[in-house]
């Protein structure tokens, strides 16, 4: 984050402040507002998603259908390859007549759904989780408008679900929301992301996994950060 120090320097080099045999002649309001906004740009802030606030009970659905990258599941991991996917479709419609709010059921039929070929029928169950804002939802729906897989593609419904998806610190959004950024795929979604966020962004990421291809691919993403965006001596 830009502290006062640098501030002032990036002010007197755009002629926001002039030098005068009293030092600095400084217009409080601008300084003030610009050292608000600095502030605000900057402020990263992760949440941990409150799992506990729907039943944690294993349903046969999580035995049939969790996704082992879902930070939310309360199964044993199921791969597309693997998932009995009439089974699990059957089981999560069962379970989800007894709880129909939980958005980690109602993301698991959506997945079960999906791999049967079935978009159509998945969507209403992934967008069921998108409403309790469920982080593996947020992250998979954002990847499908990307793709336009079942979905009509909208690059910037993905760069405001990653947003919120990263906020949860859901892992796959750490790091594709930086990369994308850095290719230019948002450039039409409004405000970027700044240099301190998406450092913020992929330090989280690396502090999460100990997987050697996610810190490799962390690292060279820093390494794009820092080439296009030097840290100044002031930034930590």
């Amino acid at each position: 984050m830009t502290d006062e120090k640098s501030l002032w320097a990036l002010l007197k080099a755009h002629r926001f402040v002039s030098v005068g045999r009293g030092g600095l002649h400084r217009s409080t309001s601008l300084v003030l507002s610009l050292l608000f906004c600095s502030a605000s740009a900057t402020a990263v802030e992760f949440a941990d998603y409150d799992y506990d606030q729907f039943s944690q009970t294993v349903t046969l659905c999580d035995q049939l259908a969790a996704h082992g990258r879902d930070p939310g599941h309360v199964g044993v991991a199921v791969s597309s390859a693997t998932m009995d996917k009439p089974a699990a479709i059957e089981a999560c419609l069962d379970a989800l007549s007894n709880d129909p709010d939980n958005p980690r059921l109602n993301y698991q039929l959506g997945r079960a759904y999906g791999y049967s070929g079935q978009g159509e029928r998945a969507m209403p169950y992934r967008l069921k989780a998108l409403e309790a804002d469920y982080p593996q939802s947020l992250f998979v729906i954002g990847y499908l408008y990307a793709t336009g897989r079942t979905i009509e593609p909208d690059i910037c419904q993905t760069y405001e679900l990653w947003q919120r998806a990263a906020h949860y610190r859901r892992l796959a959004a750490l790091v594709a929301l930086p990369r994308h950024s850095l290719r230019g795929d948002f450039a039409a979604c409004g405000p970027a992301i700044v240099a301190a966020d998406l450092r913020a962004y992929l330090h989280e990421a690396k502090r999460q996994s100990s997987d050697y291809y996610v810190g490799m691919l962390v690292d060279d993403l820093l390494l794009q950060v820092d080439a296009r965006y030097p840290m100044s001596r002031a930034e930590p």
